[in-house]
């Protein structure tokens, strides 16, 4: 099961009505992660590994955050070390390597526009 965000307020509408999270948005692509608030949730603590990528090293561009730091994390999980390309967001990619790291496998990251030749 994924966990999900709890409301965090209430207001009254003839009756007590949850408040859901505002959407979140930023001018520069791709955005920051470390900046939104809340933070998204990129783990699944009820996930246990099991070992299915043990031995590998798994290249994945985009791991600093949103969907590719949720990968990371599943394959760190599952037993690959990582090699993790991002653009710019450093502080997201060391927040991505040092979630990678709890896990017990190694994270490499390598800053740097990939469409670039």
């Amino acid at each position: 099961m994924i966990p999900k965000y709890p409301y965090y307020s209430y207001e009254e509408k003839c009756k007590q009505v949850p408040i859901t999270f505002p959407p979140q948005h930023q001018d520069m692509q791709p955005g920051i992660e470390s900046i939104m608030n809340p933070v998204p949730i990129s783990d699944n603590p009820d996930y246990n590994g099991s070992g299915k990528l043990a031995g590998k090293v798994a290249i994945i561009t985009g791991g600093d955050s949103g969907i590719g730091r949720a990968v990371a994390i599943g394959f760190a999980k599952e037993g690959a070390n990582l090699v993790i390309a991002y653009l710019y967001e450093r502080e997201d990619a060391e927040a991505t390597k040092k979630m990678v790291e709890q896990y017990g496998q190694q994270c490499l990251l390598i800053e740097g526009d990939l469409r670039q030749p």
